[in-house]
C-alpha cells in the first residue's frame, strides 16, 4: 500500500496550493451573486425567486460561467513559490478578470450596441437581451482564460499583457457585433438589430450568441499558433492580434459555408429574422461554435 500511495513534501505542497486555489475560486464565484445584484441595482433573490426573472437568471449564469472560465486560466500553470505568492497571484488575476468582465459589459452597452440598454432590458425580463449579454460575457471569459494560459506567468508584466489582449479582443468583438448590425440593416431596409433585440427577438440573439462564441474560440486557438515571448512582448502581442483576426475571418467564412450545406433548402433569413424561428437560429449558432471548436482542437 505504501508503494502505491507515497506523498513527498512537494506533492503535499502542491495539493495545499490546489486547495487554496479552490477556496479562492469558490469564494469569488459565490460572491458574484451579490456583486451582480449590486451592479444591476437590484435584489438578486427577488429577481430570481419573487419575480421569476428568467433573463436575470441567464445573465447571472453567464457571469458565473465566465468567471469560472477565467479562474481556470488563473489557477493553471506552475504553483507559486509560497502560499502568499499563490494567493496574491490568483486574487490579482481573479479581481482583474471580474473588472474586465464588467468593463466588457459596459463597452457592449454604451459603445457597441448603442440604442438598447441591455441591463435595463434584462431587468424587464427580456430574454433576447439576456442572451446578448451572455454572449459577450462568456466570450470575454473564454478570451481571458486563453490569454492567461498563453502568458504562463503571474508577474505584473503578465497582468499588463492580459489587459492589452483584452482591449484587442474587445475591439474585435465590437467589430463582429458592428458587422452583424450592418448586415441586419442591409437585409431589413435600415432597421436596427438593437431594436429587434429590444422587441425580444430571441432567435436573433441566439444567432448573435453563436457568432461571438466562435470568435472567442478562435482567440483560444491562437494560443497554439503564436508563442508567448517574454523577451519580445510587443512582437508576440502583435503576432497574436494578427493571428486572431485571421482565424476570426476563417471561422466566419467556414461557418457560413457549412450553414449553407446543413440548412440547405431553408431560408435562414426569413426563418430567423422574420419568423423568430429559435430552432433554426440554434442550429446556425451551433454550426459557428462547432467550427470554432474544431479550430481549438487543431491549433490550441
Amino acid at each position: 500500500m505504501g508503494d502505491i500511495i507515497n506523498f513527498s513534501s512537494a506533492d503535499i505542497y502542491i495539493y495545499q496550493i490546489l486547495l487554496i486555489d479552490l477556496v479562492i475560486a469558490v469564494a469569488m464565484i459565490s460572491g458574484l451573486r451579490f456583486l451582480t445584484g449590486i451592479v444591476a441595482n437590484v435584489n438578486s433573490a427577488d429577481e430570481l425567486a419573487a419575480r421569476d426573472n428568467v433573463a436575470f437568471g441567464i445573465a447571472m449564469a453567464a457571469g458565473i460561467l465566465s468567471l469560472a472560465l477565467m479562474l481556470t486560466g488563473a489557477v493553471s500553470g506552475e504553483p507559486g513559490m509560497t502560499y502568499t505568492s499563490e494567493v496574491v497571484s490568483v486574487l490579482s488575476y481573479g479581481i482583474l478578470g471580474v473588472i474586465l468582465i464588467k468593463v466588457g459589459r459596459i463597452m457592449q452597452d454604451r459603445l457597441v450596441l448603442r440604442g438598447i440598454e441591455i441591463q435595463a432590458q434584462i431587468k424587464q425580463g427580456n430574454i433576447a437581451a439576456a442572451m446578448v449579454d451572455a454572449a459577450n460575457t462568456l466570450a470575454t471569459g473564454l478570451v481571458l482564460r486563453a490569454v492567461m494560459l498563453w502568458v504562463e506567468n503571474s508577474t505584473i508584466g503578465g497582468l499588463l499583457i492580459v489587459l492589452a489582449a483584452f482591449v484587442i479582443t474587445q475591439l474585435l468583438l465590437a467589430l463582429v457585433s458592428y458587422f452583424r448590425t450592418v448586415v441586419y440593416a442591409r437585409r431589413h431596409d435600415g432597421n436596427s438589430l438593437q431594436a429587434a433585440f429590444a422587441e425580444g427577438r430571441t432567435a436573433l440573439s441566439i444567432r448573435f450568441f453563436g457568432h461571438l462564441m466562435s470568435v472567442a474560440l478562435a482567440v483560444t486557438a491562437v494560443s497554439g499558433i503564436v508563442a508567448y515571448r517574454p523577451d519580445a512582448l510587443v512582437l508576440a502581442l502583435a503576432l497574436w492580434a494578427g493571428a486572431t483576426l485571421v482565424l476570426t475571418i476563417l471561422v466566419s467564412i467556414i461557418a457560413s459555408l457549412a450553414r449553407h450545406v446543413v440548412l440547405m433548402g431553408v431560408n435562414v433569413i426569413e426563418e430567423v429574422d422574420d419568423q423568430n424561428n429559435v430552432g433554426v437560429a440554434a442550429i446556425e449558432a451551433a454550426i459557428a461554435i462547432s467550427v470554432g471548436l474544431f479550430f481549438v482542437a487543431l491549433f490550441a
